[in-house]
């Protein structure tokens, strides 16, 4: 008999992902349960009697966003991971995967970041809220083994982007904003206007390949730390506008706007540990992964638009 899967965020970028490697798992979303109120929770749970749990759910934002509502998106966070781990060890759950962020690592690390340094220093002040709260949940994943032996774990992923994603040119994710921007100002025949200087470094992960991560996690491993998905180099914003901009065949003026937030400076974190648990794993080219989720939008983007401005 194969184990009952219970996904949280199944309509989100990440969950869409996974919906084409694990067809077979109950995804769940806001309107099947408020992952903010424990009854609810309790009450998702109760229906479903799930053996594994996927733990995708969270209130994602954009640096703007995560700067502006700080504390809510820590509030909100909290909430959600608290609740659902904390339920899905009262039903005796086997086994959970969670998701964490690269926003817990600290700002201007002396070295890119591993696994052991997730409460290291502060983190970047405008992902303090969000950053906090994915710590937390790293903190309540290794407590509920301690006390319950609970087979808890998590990935930190570095910046998810796909078809899916968060369009929005305020709250969205860097790459899905500068898609939208870019196709915007294309239809318009105005600059592709990038936040910041566009010199920011970070790294970037195609969604449906930390779907299979999660899958290959779930099979085989079994430890309380988390693990970095990503791959050795980091991409400039400048880069990745350029990329959007050929692949979209955008001939305007890029222009950098420097009033604008741009978040730390170098965000790469090391990847280590994921090769050697897993060296066979191939990432989907950056470019090759940027033309299949452009694809997907221009595909839908009428019923983007109508949401997103």
């Amino acid at each position: 008999m194969t184990a009952k899967i219970l996904v949280t965020g199944g309509s989100g970028l990440l969950g869409n992902a996974l919906k084409e490697v694990c067809p077979e798992a109950i995804y769940t979303t806001r309107k099947d349960s408020d992952l903010t109120d424990l009854c609810q929770v309790r009450n998702l749970f109760k229906k479903i009697q799930p053996q594994i749990v996927l733990h995708l759910a969270a209130k994602v934002a954009g640096v703007k966003t995560n700067a502006e509502k700080i504390a809510d998106m820590y509030t909100v966070n909290t909430q959600i991971n608290t609740n659902v781990l904390n339920v899905a060890q009262e039903f005796k759950v086997k086994k959970l995967v969670a998701v964490l962020s690269n926003c817990v690592f600290q700002e201007k690390p002396p070295h890119p970041p591993t696994e052991k340094d997730i409460h290291t220093q502060m983190p970047f002040r405008g992902h303090m809220g969000y950053g906090y709260a994915k710590r937390m949940l790293d903190l309540q994943i290794h407590l509920l083994h301690e006390q319950y032996g609970c087979n808890f774990t998590s990935i930190t992923p570095v910046t998810i982007f796909g078809p899916f994603d968060n369009w929005n040119f305020n709250e969205g994710h860097v790459v899905g904003a500068l898609i939208n921007k870019c196709y915007t100002a294309k239809i318009k025949n105005q600059p592709f206007t990038i936040w910041g200087s566009g010199q920011a470094i970070r790294q970037f992960i195609y969604s449906y390949d930390v779907a299979r991560v999660l899958m290959r996690v779930l099979k085989d491993y079994n430890n309380t730390e988390t693990i970095i998905v990503a791959e050795k180099e980091g991409t400039a914003i400048r880069t990745l506008a350029e990329l959007i901009a050929k692949i979209m065949n955008f001939e305007g003026h890029i222009v950098y706007d420097t009033t604008q937030p741009e978040g730390e400076s170098i965000r790469v974190l090391d990847q280590s540990k994921f090769n050697n648990l897993f060296p066979d794993f191939k990432f989907t080219p950056i470019e090759d992964a940027l033309k299949s989720t452009i694809q997907w939008y221009l595909k839908n983007h009428e019923r983007i638009l109508t949401n997103v401005h």
